[in-house]
């Protein structure tokens, strides 16, 4: 079975904060951070040290998100657009991550197996190089 990256992970997690359902007890950023570096490590390639900071980034990530939808929810937003926007901007800080640790060919297969069709595949890999650029200067 493919892994749709984080967006399933945060999909699933925004649908328990917004419409308060009960959920099974959820997985710590820990687990599940180990659970998707491990899947991209044997979809990817990736080697030790990739496995290594995939797996620091998602942690710190998915610890952030969850921290900002738990903030949302105790101030009793409740918009889902506004979860979906918090879900947007973690999930390009984690690709603007990945595409630092792996190799763009493994970036660019990462951007497939999450979905990302081809027109935005290519235009995020033009963002994230001239953003690259203009910080290496």
């Amino acid at each position: 079975m493919k892994q749709k990256g984080i967006l399933t992970i945060l999909a699933v997690i925004i649908s328990g904060y917004v419409f308060g359902q009960e959920q099974p007890p959820q997985k710590t950023p820990v687990e599940i951070a180990a659970e998707q570096a491990n899947r991209l490590q044997r979809d990817l390639d990736l080697d030790y040290y990739q496995v290594f900071k995939v797996d620091s980034t998602l942690q710190t990530d998915l610890a952030g998100v969850m921290a900002e939808f738990e903030k949302m929810k105790k101030g009793g937003l409740q918009n889902p657009e506004s979860y979906r926007e918090v879900q947007k901007r973690w999930q390009d800080k984690t690709e603007e991550s990945f595409y630092k640790i792996m190799t763009p060919e493994q970036f660019e297969r990462y951007l497939k197996i999450i979905g990302t069709p081809k027109k935005e595949r290519k235009k995020k890999l033009e963002q994230l190089e001239k953003k690259k650029e203009s910080g290496s200067k």
